[in-house]
């Protein structure tokens, strides 16, 4: 006997999980807040997210760098001036139009809010964000080789102080609402890479 065929679409229903999880927190993100946003029912959800809720935050989690990492990279190794990408990269996160609004790192996020007892959701948060740095160093990298870097800092350097101004611009975000400001702020700390 054939089981019920499935009546959603994944994709879908993961991207709406991304936006449950990234308004809410892990912690906070209850079962019947994913149902109703995924668009699921129990039965559906259990049989496609085995692991319930920690699969799901996994899966969304891989979802995010598939949807995301993959195109920063492609641009860097693309465009004839890595490091103003990066710098643009940076810079679109202040005002109206930045990509992830208010709501600061998916996996900043996820490292700060998850507790203790889910050690492994930690683990892979810090390991995507280790999988960004390692994006930064490519972009610094393919800066060098073409000779638009004056700093004499090696790119593995540079691109740690890039994951920890990403880091740290996602948490003055949310306490600091002047675009302006931020841009000043992000322009400051982004002279590093000239």
């Amino acid at each position: 006997m054939a089981g019920r065929p499935k009546i959603y679409d994944e994709e879908t229903a993961l991207d709406r999980a991304v936006g449950v999880f990234w308004e809410k927190g892990y912690a906070n993100a209850s079962a019947d807040d994913l149902l109703k946003a995924m668009g699921i029912g129990k039965g559906s959800f259990y049989l496609a997210f085995k692991g319930g809720k920690q699969e799901l935050f996994e899966k969304s989690m891989k979802r995010v760098v598939d949807q995301n990492f993959r195109e920063l990279r492609s641009a860097i190794h693309a465009c004839d001036n890595p490091v103003k990408l990066i710098k643009d990269f940076f810079l679109g996160l202040v005002g109206e139009q930045s990509p992830i609004g208010n709501q600061g790192c998916y996996f900043g996020n996820a490292l700060v809010q998850i507790s203790e007892n889910d050690s492994g959701l930690k683990l892979l948060a810090a390991h995507y964000l280790t999988l960004l740095e390692s994006i930064f160093e490519e972009a610094m990298q393919r800066g060098k080789d073409l000779g638009l870097l004056q700093t004499n800092l090696p790119p593995a350097t540079l691109a740690s102080y890039l994951i920890n101004l990403w880091n740290g611009i996602n948490v003055t975000r949310r306490m600091e609402t002047d675009s302006a400001k931020l841009a000043e702020l992000l322009k400051l700390n982004l002279a590093v890479i000239e």
